[in-house]
């Protein structure tokens, strides 16, 4: 069977959408001998997925210019799925379904928050073009793949797609996060940011966007320091834009809180660094307004850190009874729920255990076994 996978998120750091294409095909080419996959993409795919290289993989790169990557789904990808006599095609960044196709396609749509919350569009017409898009790409799909039960919902009610053509596959955690760490690297690691083992709160979820809701989190620190005048720190790690708005809010915030001592902003960083910084966290927060999976929650149950989280979106069918939730409206809950699980070393150990118990209800294997499964009922039908 020969697969196309769209493949340009992989230009980007791994993060988000790219670690779900990354794992994907380093899975599948593993399950199934027979398979071959094409990697299409506008740009070179990033060295750090050598993985990627082996005869059974094939990377294709065209429409590179900036006017043919505005027409690369629509003009472009159908003639390389002829030239390359591809039997699927999987669109895995939430749109880009061809109109004209050869083979059958599924589209990946992770979530639905540009819809649900609103996106940073720079203008209506942006904004319209989007939705148009995603909405095209929907009906032209000939399955869907989404990330959670929550998101399902979400796009049968919205898009107006029927229920039966939306699967449910849920997401995985990267090795990496498995695999133990050198004591004298995390000493590094904190050392490089000015931090002591359990002396900081981390959000890593970032400031890229309104959802991620990184100013809450700030409101409910600054309460916490209020009330317990303890010497914590606070650590934001993940995608940041020195031109977004959230990130100028929150910059703003902070220096009118007289925190800047006590407040750090990492910006994205590797995962072993990521790994480092949240292992040693004595509690982690996931604040955010909307996610379709979160693949940050499992990465802190490896870590095995006390995580307090939003319980918007399919948070609670991701985390179940392993965090303690709060409303992410609202900076005082935030800061009881901090205060109240500082206090408590039972609940906390209670967390971490019920943590790495979920974990085992996710992994990138079975992602992939379902995702393939998929992929040849498809073909046979």
């Amino acid at each position: 069977m020969r697969i196309a996978i769209d493949a340009r998120i992989m230009y980007y750091p791994k993060c988000g959408i790219s670690s779900y294409v990354f794992n994907l095909v380093k899975n599948i080419i593993k399950l199934d001998k027979s398979i071959e996959l094409f990697l299409f993409s506008d740009n070179p795919i990033q060295a750090q997925y050598d993985v990627f290289n082996t005869p059974r993989i094939t990377k294709v790169i065209f429409a590179s210019s900036k006017k043919e990557k505005k027409r690369w789904f629509s003009k472009y990808l159908p003639k390389k799925l002829k030239e390359y006599r591809i039997d699927l095609y999987h669109a895995t960044w939430n749109w880009g379904i061809p109109f004209f196709k050869s083979c059958p396609c599924i589209l990946t749509i992770h979530d639905l928050a540009p819809w649900i919350l609103g996106g940073h569009f720079k203008n209506k017409r942006k904004e319209i073009r989007y939705k148009l898009r995603h909405l095209l790409s929907a009906h032209l799909a000939d399955l869907i793949i989404t990330d959670s039960y929550k998101s399902r919902e979400d796009i049968v009610r919205v898009l107006k797609v029927k229920k039966d053509k939306v699967k449910v596959v849920y997401l995985g955690l990267d090795e990496e996060f498995s695999e133990e760490m050198e004591s004298n690297y995390i000493e590094t690691i904190l050392s490089k940011y000015n931090l002591t083992k359990d002396k900081y709160l981390i959000d890593p979820l970032g400031i890229d966007h309104l959802r991620r809701n990184a100013l809450i989190v700030l409101e409910g620190f600054y309460d916490c320091l209020s009330q317990i005048n303890n010497n914590l720190k606070l650590v934001y790690t993940g995608n940041f834009y020195n031109e977004s708005i959230e990130y100028i809010k929150l910059i703003k915030r902070i220096e009118k809180l007289k925190l800047q001592d006590k407040v750090i902003i990492t910006g994205w960083i590797p995962t072993e660094e990521l790994k480092a910084l949240i292992s040693k966290a004595k509690i982690a927060i996931i604040p955010s307004l909307y996610e379709g999976f979160g693949l940050p929650i499992l990465e802190c149950f490896s870590c095995g850190v006390p995580l307090i989280s939003s319980d918007r979106g399919a948070i609670p069918e991701v985390a179940g009874d392993a965090v303690v939730y709060f409303n992410p409206d609202d900076y005082r809950d935030l800061s009881f729920k901090i205060i109240d699980l500082l206090k408590k070393e039972d609940l906390q150990n209670y967390l971490i255990r019920k943590g790495r118990e979920r974990l085992k209800n996710f992994s990138w294997g079975k992602t992939a076994s379902e995702t393939l499964k998929i992929y040849k009922n498809l073909c046979n039908r």
